[in-house]
């Protein structure tokens, strides 16, 4: 067993060795070879492994879509009859467009009938409204008029009731001083 493990070392310790020779002798031919082949290359093909633009956008975000896209060709001969650039530069048909924007109208059209009737019911409304304050005005007043008129009548019973009173203790002090 002891022997065993120590052949197993021996021979991985050989497999370490013999792949670092390989790597490293790539690793020189590398070295060696990119002088040589940066050297070589065109401006071309040294064109070809520069960046275009910078990743990232002056806000640091990625660039849109919209903004990697070539710019659109809008000379109309160059598309099918028919067909033109629409949003995001992509070729749509004039009667689909056509009749896109014919339906846009129409739910245009009715969306604005609709306000129209929300809006003529709305003054309506405000009329029912500020008929129905009048209305509360007209009634708040005609209760304060029939709350002072209770209260002049209260005041008045009270009066009478005081003389009253006073007479009936007027008249029993006379028949008591006449007994």
């Amino acid at each position: 067993m002891a022997a065993k493990s120590s052949d197993d070392k021996v021979d991985a310790s050989n497999v370490d060795k013999s792949m670092d020779k390989p790597q490293e002798s790539i690793a020189l031919e590398k070295e060696q070879e990119e002088p040589i082949d940066i050297s070589t290359l065109s401006e071309k093909r040294r064109a070809l492994f520069e960046p275009l633009d910078p990743m990232l956008n002056t806000s640091g975000k990625r660039p849109s879509a919209e903004s990697l896209l070539p710019p659109p060709d809008f000379e109309s001969a160059s598309y099918p009859k028919g067909w033109l650039i629409g949003k995001k530069r992509k070729l749509v048909n004039v009667d689909v467009v056509e009749s896109m924007r014919r339906i846009a109208v129409q739910e245009m059209n009715r969306k604005d009938r609709e306000i129209d009737g929300l809006n003529e019911q709305l003054e309506e409304d405000a009329r029912c409204l500020e008929h129905l304050q009048l209305q509360l005005l007209d009634e708040r007043s005609k209760r304060s008029e029939v709350e002072r008129q209770n209260t002049m009548l209260q005041n008045q019973i009270t009066l009478l009731m005081d003389m009253l009173q006073e007479n009936d203790a007027i008249d029993q002090d006379e028949q008591d001083d006449g007994v």
